[in-house]
């Protein structure tokens, strides 16, 4: 597919996602929208001709309008079958990552889709005109020329009339109506479980609905299944009178009467209304029967009663409302207003919104009511109703199920333009698409960091292995030789789900582990496989940096050493910066990076250290003293054995190469505790270390020693093992002193 025909179905689909999201469209509105008039022109618009024009437009534009202030149609046809490869693709890539979403990138997405409903929807149309008194006349239609199933069965079937409107005072300030089908839906998702994990699972989850609910004495499934009717919602607002929020400062608001009515659950609900005496009081009239709360409301006014009447259920503020209501003989449907609006949108429909325009005024009027509350409160409540719009007429919103779509008509005070362009940028599509540009950086990341891990517990194993070999004088080993309680590692962490136990241990070889989704690691380390050391941000530390903080270790090692000598000379065990320069023999310390040495704390048996201009603290590991300390000879020699010291062990040089070979530990030691501060971490590999770019751009063997075999791990001395079966280690565990 090409970039334009990509980009075209994207910018669709996002006008359908916007349309879709208006089907619910509330009582919430905005400021009425300025137009601009502009001077008429001609009234015909020529369209294309022939296979040009798309094959759903004629069945949309019937139902919009053309010539206001927007006019938008979009065919979508096979786009969500699209979006539908595409979200396969992410899925599939994510299973690389996440072995346990590979049940789900097996599945066909296209056909789940559609199974959804999602692929129902094959045209949209929008408009907006501008009338007379500053309200706007909106059209929006779904063209779904072979009905609707799935998702979009909630919507509900045929239209009828508005039988809540009865119901409803003629002074209501909120009312809607709305048919829904919520049995469509869970057996929607039941058939979805059924087809992704198999009809076990299907049965499962119906099981786990039926159990829900059973601690309330009701049925979850009964209530599923008894959602399929309709549901209306009624606010009337006092014009006068007002009541507080329970509160040290109380908040007014206007004194209100609501009532819900719910079809089809009436039944599944009575039984938990009938089992909760200790909360209600029940009670009979006639078919009704009603249950009222025996706790009194924080609010005035206010008490809480439940009523049901065969299947349907009721919920009212008092049961004053509640029998107003049920008792009316007319109410909305004889306000003037309504049925004025109502005449122009059809008298049937699925759903409704009517909003009348004191029910902004009275909101509008918070801040005047509320002039002591406390000033958080205050805030709140100016920015809310400073943000209403100003409202003078009614709004009314009718949504109607056509044999051929969903039509949604409302007189308001906006036009459809603000949704549009909201949805444009705010919608499940941008989401997607940043997720899409998100997932391989993520990936990315994901696979740096187990790289790096992975080739830490190789890194780890190989010197086991090289030890063992020394050790026990052989040249294989296996993982149990290595791992485990006792043993030269203790336990090696799986990463990405790789087996340690398949690794190959054999003197002179390479290790090499295999991933489950195919990545192969070896160490010593491919040259594809090498990591420029990075902080713990991420962020890639530089050469420069690097060798700044080895130079002030090294500073503060010299002080450490320099202190330790004040200590024995005068028999103290605390000493200052200035005491330590003014010695005869002192070390020669100069800042590196802008640290202040006159604010080191030196007292014996207390680590040192610095802290620089931007926070960091740089550390001298207690005890590390430089190769130059161990140059007494004439130790006794002897053979190596495993768990005691070896000669060198207690510093005693046996070849003249030795204190070279101590030199290049002391090296590695330095670089080693440098890249644990810079980079958050506790242990690192000799590539991190050694070569171009790093911290040692070069080291040299002395004696042909091998110093892949020693292990790096923060706290822990560097151990050598030589062809001659000696281990040399770094820092001495017993120093000798000039």
């Amino acid at each position: 597919m090409s970039y334009q025909s990509t980009s075209l179905a994207r910018s669709r689909l996002t006008l359908t996602v916007a349309l879709v999201l208006l089907v619910s469209l509330c009582a919430c509105a905005r400021k009425a929208e300025t137009t601009e008039r502009v001077a008429p022109g001609p009234a015909a618009v020529p369209l294309v001709k022939g296979d040009e024009k798309s094959r759903h437009f004629d069945a949309v534009n019937a139902h919009i309008e053309l010539g206001g202030t927007m006019y938008g149609y979009v065919d979508i046809d096979g786009d969500m079958l699209e979006l539908a490869g595409s979200v396969q693709r992410v899925v599939a890539q994510l299973a690389k990552v996440q072995p346990q979403l590979s049940m789900f990138a097996k599945q066909d997405f296209k056909v789940l889709m559609m199974d959804l409903g999602l692929d129902d929807i094959k045209a949209v149309g929008l408009s907006s005109v501008h009338q007379a008194g500053g309200t706007y006349r909106n059209r929006a239609f779904l063209y779904t020329p072979k009905g609707r199933h799935g998702l979009f069965a909630i919507f509900g079937g045929k239209p009828g009339g508005f039988v809540g409107t009865r119901l409803a005072p003629k002074d209501v300030d909120v009312f809607a109506e709305h048919e829904f089908d919520i049995d469509a839906v869970y057996q929607t998702v039941k058939a979805l479980i059924t087809k992704v994990n198999g009809p076990d699972a299907g049965d499962a989850f119906e099981k786990m609905v039926k159990k829900a609910g059973s601690g309330a004495h009701f049925s979850l499934l009964d209530l599923l299944e008894g959602l399929n009717g309709r549901a209306t919602f009624i606010v009337r607002l006092d014009p006068v009178k007002n009541v507080s929020l329970p509160g040290p400062k109380p908040v007014k608001i206007p004194a209100f009467s609501v009532l819900v009515r719910v079809d089809g659950v009436g039944s599944a609900i009575e039984t938990t209304l009938a089992a909760n005496a200790a909360a209600f009081v029940p009670s009979q009239e006639g078919s009704l029967h009603l249950y009222t709360a025996k706790d009194a409301s924080p609010l005035e006014g206010i008490k809480l009663v439940l009523a049901v009447d065969g299947k349907a259920l009721y919920a009212a503020t008092s049961p004053e409302f509640l029998h107003e209501c049920l008792g009316r003989t007319d109410g909305l449907d004889k306000n003037p207003d309504f049925v004025s609006a109502l005449a122009e949108l059809g008298p049937d429909g699925n759903g409704i919104t009517w909003v009348s325009p004191r029910f902004f005024s009275r909101i509008k009027a918070l801040p005047d009511i509320n002039q002591e509350v406390s000033p958080e409160a205050r805030g709140f409540i100016d920015i809310y109703a400073a943000n209403l719009p100003t409202v003078s007429s009614p709004l009314l919103s009718v949504r109607t199920n056509l044999p051929d779509g969903i039509l949604i008509r409302s007189t308001w005070n906006r036009s459809l333009k603000a949704d549009v362009a909201m949805l444009t940028i705010y919608n499940p599509l941008t989401v997607g698409l940043v997720a899409a540009m998100a997932i391989p950086a993520f990936q990315k990341v994901r696979a740096n960091s187990q790289a790096m891990a992975i080739m830490n517990n190789l890194r780890m194993l190989s010197a086991a292995a090289d030890q063992h070999y020394l050790e026990k004088g052989v040249n294989t080993a296996t993982y149990e030789d290595l791992v485990g309680p006792g043993k030269y590692v203790k336990a090696v962490v799986s990463v990405a789900g790789e087996d340690y136990r398949q690794v190959v241990f054999a003197q002179g070889r390479r290790l090499t582990v295999h991933l489950p989704d195919g990545r192969v690691f070896n160490y010593p380390a491919d040259p594809s496989q090498t990591w420029n050391p990075r902080n713990a941000m991420g962020v890639p530390v530089t050469s420069d940096d690097v060798h700044k903080r080895m130079s002030v270790v090294n500073n503060l090692k010299a002080l450490e050493r320099a202190a330790t000598h004040f200590y024995e000379a005068k028999g103290a065990t605390t000493t200052t910066f200035s005491e330590v320069m003014s010695e005869p023999i002192h070390p020669d310390i100069t800042s590196i990076m802008g640290e202040d040495y006159r604010s080191v704390v030196l007292e014996k048996g207390t680590p040192v250290q610095v802290q620089l201009p931007d926070g960091r603290v740089v550390r001298a590991s207690a005890a590390t003293y430089g190769p130059e300390r161990l140059v007494s000879k004439g130790a006794q020699e002897g053979p190596v054995v495993p768990g005691n010291p070896s000669p060198l062990q207690v510093q005693q040089y046996v070849n003249p190469s030795d204190a070279a070979i101590m030199e290049n530990l002391r090296k590695l030691n330095d670089a080693a505790n440098a890249y644990y501060d810079a980079n958050g971490t506790t242990s690192v590999t000799l590539e991190n270390l050694v070569g171009p770019g790093t911290m040692i751009p070069e080291l040299v063997p002395v004696a042909g020693e091998n110093y892949r075999s020693v292990l790096f791990m923060k706290g822990h001395p560097l151990r050598l093992f030589l062809k001659d079966g000696r281990t040399l280690i770094y820092p001495p565990s017993n120093p000798v002193h000039p």
